[in-house]
């Protein structure tokens, strides 16, 4: 019993120290996104390595630029819904509530955005290079799947079976707390 408490304290240290790292990454996540997409984009420097669904000359328009951003921001979007749902399950470690449906459910729902995340990668190059390459005459179109948006639909499978298994613990859990 001493050795549980133990580790739940632990746990809920831990919990305390990520809470801190997931709340930084979720604001300079958007916030470095931005700037390096105006950076790379609104100035021809050599500092920045850019590389877009189409072929564009640097550096672009604002007007050309803000419509870029937008399409170009969805796959960081995802990324800071994966690291909410991250700040809310740690919260609930933080509180001691390790094996609850509560858990389950913040599981499922980073299992379905990961899922999601190449399909949006794909769409955000769809519109990012129509956004880019539009002009009176011509819109080209066109994306790229990597092996990381491959790796991201495996792990969010993956992340969905944990789902499921963490649903059985706790409702396990639930049944021996009634027991006793």
């Amino acid at each position: 019993m001493r050795n549980n408490m133990n580790n739940l304290n632990n746990i809920q240290s831990f919990s305390s120290k990520l809470l801190i790292v997931f709340g930084f990454a979720f604001v300079a996540l958007p916030l470095m996104d931005t700037v390096l997409w105006f950076a790379s984009t609104l100035y021809n420097s050599q500092s920045f390595q850019s590389t877009f669904p189409v072929e564009v000359t640097l550096p672009l328009s604002f007007s050309r630029s803000m419509l870029g951003y937008l399409p170009s921001m969805l796959p960081t979007l995802l990324s800071c819904a994966i690291l909410w749902q991250l700040i809310l399950l740690f919260r609930l470690y933080k509180k001691g509530q390790v094996f609850t449906l509560d858990n389950t459910i913040r599981y499922r729902k980073i299992a379905n955005i990961l899922i999601m995340m190449p399909f949006v990668q794909v769409l955000s190059d769809i519109l990012l290079s129509i956004a880019l390459s539009y002009t009176e005459d011509n819109v080209e179109g066109g994306f790229n799947i990597s092996d990381s948006e491959i790796s991201m639909l495996v792990i969010g499978l993956i992340v969905r079976v944990i789902a499921k298994v963490m649903e059985e613990a706790s409702l396990i859990r639930e049944e021996q707390e009634l027991t006793i």
